[in-house]
């Protein structure tokens, strides 16, 4: 079994509402968006590999206590053996959630099509015409849109995310964001704190009043909409 986990939080209880998880961490992204802050993962860096042997041998001996694990990253999409190795985890009865930048729906529809993943949270960077700023290189704009119609056209449980950039997000960008994912259960506007782990330290959150604003006028397009860290 390929070892692609290169970081584990063994006992979360934020990461998957409603759930006690293990959160397992993926490195290598194809995104470089400035506020991310798993920038070590993001950016490929000399981390070692955790052994899935031992990754597996713990989650079943605390299986009695977990009933679900959380796989981000990074982008897990990116490994060939995710499918593979979701088998593996769900053998044990754990339920996973799925954190994804929606750059590969053809991963996605895999994992939907063979029951692999019981929810999934999907970032939506921006707008389309905001994308390439928001993440930094050329976005896979036909990807993502494949990606929002597959997991808003399934019956499996999910929510969108968009974490809140002073500098990449201003009222423009929330109107495309409502064409985007027009019709959309869920969504959840992010607050976003700065830290050393972050890939740009100088950006700055969007202070809570606007995020209500933004809120409020997203609700006309989506079903809900909730403030995260706020």
């Amino acid at each position: 079994m390929n070892n692609i986990f290169y970081g584990i939080e063994k006992i979360s209880l934020v990461d998957f509402d409603g759930h006690v998880s293990c959160t397992l961490f993926t490195k290598g992204c194809n995104f470089r968006c400035p506020f991310c802050h798993n920038s070590s993962l993001a950016l490929n860096e000399k981390i070692p590999p955790i052994s899935f042997d031992e990754i597996f041998d713990y989650l079943e001996k605390r299986k009695n206590i977990l009933d679900a694990v959380c796989i981000t990253g990074g982008e897990p999409t990116q490994n060939k053996s995710l499918p593979e190795i979701i088998k593996k985890i769900k053998s044990l009865g754990l339920k996973i959630k799925l954190d994804t930048n929606g750059s590969n729906p053809k991963m996605i529809k895999e994992l939907i099509d063979h029951q692999l993943i019981d929810y999934i949270a999907m970032d939506i960077k921006n707008g389309l015409t905001g994308y390439a700023k928001t993440i930094n290189t050329h976005p896979p704009l036909n990807d993502i849109v494949k990606s929002i119609e597959l997991i808003k056209e399934n019956k499996i449980p999910y929510e969108f995310r968009t974490t809140l950039v002073l500098e990449y997000h201003k009222e423009s960008d929330i109107v495309e964001i409502s064409k985007l994912i027009n019709g959309a259960k869920v969504l959840y506007l992010q607050h976003f704190i700065n830290s050393d782990n972050c890939i740009n330290k100088n950006l700055h959150d969007v202070p809570k009043e606007k995020a209500l604003e933004y809120k409020s006028f997203l609700e006309t397009f989506i079903n809900q909409v909730h403030l995260r860290g706020y």
